[in-house]
């Protein structure tokens, strides 16, 4: 197996290099041209920033049922979210965090739900 540190300067120096010959060419170009191309740049970066952003989030797996607090039913809903944060491609910790807090409700006396308020509330100022 190659080391990690290899690759990171192999790629380095595969990107130094791209941008240098980038910047070889680009001083060369006439100021118009340049113009044309910045501007065709922009132009292509906002279409695929329309078209990501209006492409709606596609859940592969469905959404955990809420967590009701039930002790025997811990582990195998804890299994659940995490298969649910893997096949959905959710891999911020934040992400993940918030929304399962949120999946906690009720429980003996409220329980469960005073336990994941506590949490949330070192997050939200109100």
């Amino acid at each position: 197996m190659i080391p990690l540190t290899i690759i990171i300067a192999f790629l380095t120096t595969i990107i130094s290099l791209f941008f240098n010959s980038i910047s070889k060419v680009w001083t060369s170009l006439k100021a118009e041209t340049k113009e044309v191309y910045a501007t065709n740049v922009q132009t292509f970066i906002e279409e695929v920033r329309k078209d990501f952003a209006n492409k709606p989030v596609k859940r592969r797996t469905k959404e955990p049922n809420d967590f009701k607090g039930n002790p025997d039913e811990v582990r195998a809903w804890c299994r659940r979210m995490t298969l649910f944060f893997q096949s959905n491609d959710i891999l911020k910790e934040w992400k993940r965090v918030e929304m399962a807090l949120g999946k906690i409700k009720g429980g003996k006396d409220n329980r469960a739900q005073r336990w994941a308020d506590t949490p949330i509330r070192k997050f939200l100022p109100f």
